[in-house]
């Protein structure tokens, strides 16, 4: 067989083509959100208020979720936004976790090689996902298969495909930090469970406490103009 030789010149520009598409693949971002991000920054992108933002777990560290749907009311938009709605989830006030739930008129007859591509042409080629299944959670929480993923040891994304309506995801997180918040909350719910009879009990006794400051205070009005 003859061997093809290629110039050096050629070899040289292939190497930084890649290079340069590796380098400009940003798996920290999706569109302008970047992990990293604080609640405040993130709600003054989506047009919210911090305040918004839901408390998950206070301790032992501050995990929150903020829920943005896209406005469609745009006027000067030619079409709806291919996304319907993200969940953005911080943890200790840092964004760790983006999930994006894309609207199923928009993605309606696409199939996974059709996403892998879309997204290909961000994030460069992809590769085959570690687990076969997800949770994701967009108002409530379900099991969905992964198609493709793109990432490295410190962000991930994961297109995955919901196994209700047919629809598309994009799960866009930060691997330390997913970590530690998945840890945050199983601690934050080992306390809740270990404190919940003494919560109980002291609940209880500030019912009686409470109980009995309303029946004195009725004693005290009634008492006086009481006619037997």
């Amino acid at each position: 067989m003859k061997k093809r030789f290629y110039p050096v010149a050629f070899i040289v520009l292939s190497t930084l083509a890649s290079a340069s598409l590796l380098q400009a693949s940003d798996w920290s971002r999706y569109r302008d959100f970047h992990l990293g991000s604080s609640v405040a920054d993130v709600a003054k992108q989506t047009g919210m208020e911090s305040s918004e933002a839901k408390l998950i777990s206070s301790r032992p560290e501050r995990i929150e979720e903020l829920d943005w749907r896209t406005n469609r009311s745009d006027s000067n938009a030619s079409r709806a936004d291919s996304v319907r709605e993200i969940r953005f989830r911080f943890y200790d006030g840092s964004l760790f976790e983006m999930m994006v739930a894309y609207d199923g008129d928009q993605t309606g007859g696409m199939t996974d090689t059709d996403m892998t591509e879309a997204l290909s042409t961000i994030y460069g080629p992809s590769s085959t996902p570690v687990t076969k299944e997800m949770v994701f959670n967009s108002g409530y929480t379900s099991n969905v298969r992964t198609i493709a993923q793109w990432g490295d040891t410190q962000n991930v994304l994961n297109l995955v495909g919901f196994t209700y309506g047919r629809g598309f995801g994009l799960i866009v997180s930060s691997s330390d930090n997913q970590t530690l918040a998945r840890r945050a909350m199983a601690e934050s719910e080992r306390l809740d469970r270990a404190e919940a009879p003494q919560r109980a009990l002291d609940q209880q006794a500030k019912q009686v406490a409470d109980n009995e400051a309303k029946d004195e205070k009725s004693r005290l009005v009634n008492k006086p103009g009481f006619r037997p």
